[in-house]
């Protein structure tokens, strides 16, 4: 009878250990596996440039599909990186890139861009004139 209470404090202690080990695992996951998905624009504010808007955009591995409100889509490659505060992500077109700034916390995402001079924002705040645009989106 011993051996089954010892027994079961072995079980009992193990599945805390993987419990544990899983969370751990989940907790650091890189951004690049957390932002693959669908992500809805919430709001947009800075420099507001003609043409559609963006509607939402899709995170598929290292390529980003960018869906208009018109329903035009555009497909670019992307880069993130998770050693800057703030974060840096880049957008790599055909015609050059786009570098900018992001917080992903959750199932929220927030980035920050400059579309004008191409610099690396280094604050999430757009002013009129400065060519910065910040976008909220939510994962759907």
């Amino acid at each position: 009878m011993p051996h089954r209470g010892r027994t079961t404090a072995i079980l009992l202690a193990t599945g805390a250990v993987v419990v544990l080990v899983l969370g751990v695992v989940v907790w650091f996951r890189s951004d690049l596996e957390k932002i693959q998905g669908r992500w809805k624009v919430v709001s947009v504010t800075g420099d507001d440039k003609a043409g559609p808007k963006l509607d939402h955009m899709v995170f598929e591995d290292r390529t980003l599909r960018l869906v208009r409100d018109n329903g035009s889509t555009e497909i670019v490659s992307y880069h993130l990186d998770e050693a800057h505060q703030p974060r840096w992500f880049d957008w790599i077109f055909i015609g050059g890139n786009v570098k900018g700034i992001y917080d992903l916390t959750g199932d929220a995402l927030r980035l920050c861009l400059n579309s004008e001079t191409g610099e690396r924002p280094i604050t999430f705040e757009a002013k009129p004139g400065d060519g910065l645009i910040v976008a909220i989106y939510k994962r759907e």
